[in-house]
């Protein structure tokens, strides 16, 4: 084991993880995570507790929603730990929702959004292999917002 190998696999992890939210591939998707122990706080405001309740919710969501944008990360980081890691990144996405349909917090056109990943060396059944754990996701200020007390945006510093 060697951090290295530690970082490629948590951010294969962690690709695989946003290539899924695309197509909303549910295989690739459940592959990621740590099964039912695992804890989602949703963009949509509510907790989802392990696979069966973040397939249930994606069941719904596909065909009514998608996500045709996804930037790539920006100011991703990542520590990691012997054997707990945290990734926290932002993204710029473009979500469409199927006409009718109200899904809290999504806008009409591109907006940015954070998200905080947990990963543990531990598969749910005792295995020491990386799988994420937890996800957060939520909106971030608008572009142009000031930050207190610093006064900068986040169209002003940048990607």
């Amino acid at each position: 084991m060697s951090i290295e190998r530690d970082r490629e696999e948590i951010m294969r992890l962690h690709r695989l993880w946003w290539e899924s939210n695309l197509t909303f591939d549910i295989p690739k998707m459940r592959s990621v995570f740590a099964g039912e122990r695992y804890l989602q706080y949703n963009f949509n405001g509510h907790p989802y507790y392990g696979l069966e309740e973040k397939t249930r919710l994606w069941e719904a969501l596909k065909g009514n929603l998608s996500i045709p944008e996804i930037s790539p990360p920006i100011r991703l980081r990542l520590e990691i730990g012997t054997d707990m890691a945290w990734l926290a990144c932002e993204n710029i996405v473009r979500i469409e929702v199927k006409p009718g349909l109200k899904v809290p917090g999504v806008l009409d056109a591109p907006f940015r959004i954070r998200s905080t990943e947990v990963y543990q060396r531990d598969d749910g059944a005792g295995n020491r292999i990386w799988k994420m754990w937890h996800f957060h996701c939520s909106p971030t200020a608008e572009e142009n917002e000031p930050r207190m007390p610093f006064g900068d945006t986040f169209a002003s510093r940048g990607q």
